[in-house]
């Protein structure tokens, strides 16, 4: 659940009598999730644990989303397949990942400019854990459909992505993630390097910048499942 927002976003959909149960492996996160569970206007409750393996307190539940999280599981199949046990029978899965790098900013733009600077990155499994591991959605659909799951699907869709800038601290935080800070960590980069690829992707992000704050293009992967036994 990471610091709370993707459980603020949906307790709007439970009034009144909504439950969410949110947790994360990340206790400085769920601490900062907790902070905020006073801004949710349903019953929320916030756990360390590990998805993977971990019994969840709560279930069984209707529904389990994740955004941008599930693609760090060290062992996928044995993960959902925990998740599954956790939902009702009909009980829904939805997952938010990130496509290829190519194609989303976010991280091509930034990557480019660390080769670029520094040299070119070490080929990796595409489907390896990281933030760039459910690009391939037929490979993650095979992955839930191991697991259990039924009636999964998978597409990829594009979307802007908004935040509130300043544009200096977007461009400064797409710097040190993804397939960049795989080519940092490579070659030893410095924080002159860094500065570098920073000012190079602050250039290319100033096009995606308006009077409401950064819109960030991005392509998406997309997932749905159901628990039907």
């Amino acid at each position: 659940c990471g610091t709370g927002a993707t459980s603020r976003a949906f307790s709007m959909l439970l009034v009144p009598d909504g439950v969410i149960s949110a947790i994360d492996i990340s206790n400085p996160m769920i601490e900062q999730a907790k902070t905020h569970g006073n801004k949710i206007p349903v019953k929320s409750h916030y756990y360390l644990a590990d998805a993977q393996t971990d019994d969840i307190l709560g279930a069984p539940f209707d529904l389990v989303v994740s955004r941008f999280g599930a693609m760090f599981f060290s062992d996928p199949v044995t993960a959902f397949a925990n998740i599954r046990q956790h939902l009702k029978p009909g009980g829904r899965l939805v997952l938010a990942a990130w496509a290829k790098a190519n194609g989303n900013p976010w991280f091509e733009v930034p990557r480019d400019a660390a080769v670029e600077i520094l040299g070119p990155m070490d080929g990796t499994d595409p489907n390896a854990p990281g933030p760039l591991g459910f690009q391939n959605v037929e490979h993650v659909v095979a992955i839930l459909r191991k697991a259990g799951f039924q009636d999964v699907t998978g597409e990829t869709s594009k979307v802007f992505l908004a935040h509130p800038g300043p544009i200096e601290q977007v461009a400064a935080l797409a710097s040190n993630i993804g397939p960049a800070a795989r080519v940092l960590k490579k070659y030893n980069g410095t924080d002159s390097d860094i500065d570098e690829i920073t000012k190079h992707v602050l250039e290319k992000f100033r096009q995606f910048e308006t009077n409401e704050g950064v819109r960030l293009p991005a392509n998406l992967n997309f997932f749905t499942a159901r628990n039907l036994t």
